[in-house]
């Protein structure tokens, strides 16, 4: 038996009120916590990939900096920290990515290739086959058309069963002498053939010469990461407003019919002498969905911009 339990204050006694929720009403309840879960999942692991590729992009202007301030002009053991450094922040960046396309969309195969059953974040808030047909062929169009994102699913196989991806990097500046202008330059290149031999397939990488700029790889597939998750943002949207809804709108029922506001009312199970807490019906904690579609509420396009340190005239 599910029951919602709640507390009123009596004079200067706290009273717990029960209300009995019929299979239907509890399958609704329940159905609705799961969708806003499942939001709140997702939406913390794609800011997890954006944070994590932020404070590569991060490091990587630091270690620029530095290579200009620094006047040892080659230093074996600072060079392994840096080459280190990175490839800790890039190795942890593709793996989370790993996870959240696997939750994003999946297709499982057995040992011969075949399909043999599909897993989508969509899907399992919408249950709808057109809205997964519709993220597979966003995802086919995304693989069509960028290459950088191409590459970054084959890096990230070759750093998970072969190599990590930062052997070396070039960093210091150059100098433009027909107008006397320097430029800081920072680039980690990948080598074409370390990746071939670490079954990196040779195809994929047809539109590079011999040397791939991991900074550039590494924009344009979070990028293709950035277009998914404001495809199925905009797809779960209809759901997760009425999942807030449901929830809302029985917490208003109990409200008006006590005639007051309640801090929290839990939904219980009481098939057993010892009443076990399932949810609550308090929505304070969805306000973490609230800040991450805020905070991450646009296409990122790392390669649109160019930084300018200084004011220009």
């Amino acid at each position: 038996m599910k029951e919602l339990h709640f507390y009123i204050m009596n004079g200067h006694e706290l009273v717990t009120h029960k209300i009995k929720l019929s299979s239907n009403e509890y399958l609704e309840l329940s159905n609705a916590r799961k969708v806003l879960s499942r939001v709140l999942n997702h939406e913390e692991l794609y800011d997890q990939v954006i944070e994590s590729y932020v404070d590569a992009k991060s490091v990587m202007y630091e270690m620029s900096v530095r290579a200009i301030s620094n006047s040892v002009t080659y230093d074996y053991v600072k060079n392994h920290d840096c080459r280190s450094k990175l490839n800790r922040l890039f190795f942890n960046c593709l793996n989370l990515s790993k996870l959240y396309l696997d939750d994003h969309y999946r297709e499982h195969k057995n040992k011969d290739g075949d399909i043999v059953k599909t897993t989508c974040f969509v899907h399992k808030i919408t249950d709808s086959d057109n809205d997964i047909e519709k993220i597979k062929a966003h995802r086919e169009e995304i693989f069509n058309e960028n290459s950088e994102y191409v590459v970054g699913c084959q890096l990230r196989n070759y750093v998970q069963h072969a190599s990590l991806p930062v052997r070396t990097f070039t960093s210091g500046f150059r100098t433009r002498p027909e107008d006397n202008q320097n430029f800081a330059v920072f680039h980690v290149p990948l080598d074409k053939q370390a990746l071939i031999d670490g079954g990196v397939k040779k195809n994929k990488l047809s539109n590079y010469g011999d040397k791939i700029d991991l900074h550039e790889i590494m924009d344009g597939y979070i990028y293709a990461i950035s277009e998914m998750h404001l495809k199925s943002r905009s797809l779960v949207k209809n759901q997760m407003d009425k999942s807030i809804e449901v929830i809302n709108a029985k917490r208003r029922q109990v409200e008006l019919e006590y005639d007051c506001l309640l801090d929290d009312i839990d939904v219980v199970d009481t098939v057993t002498e010892k009443v076990n807490r399932l949810f609550s019906l308090n929505l304070e904690w969805f306000s973490v969905v609230k800040h991450l579609q805020s905070k991450n509420s646009h296409l990122l396009n790392f390669k649109r911009f160019t930084h300018i340190p200084y004011q220009q005239v």
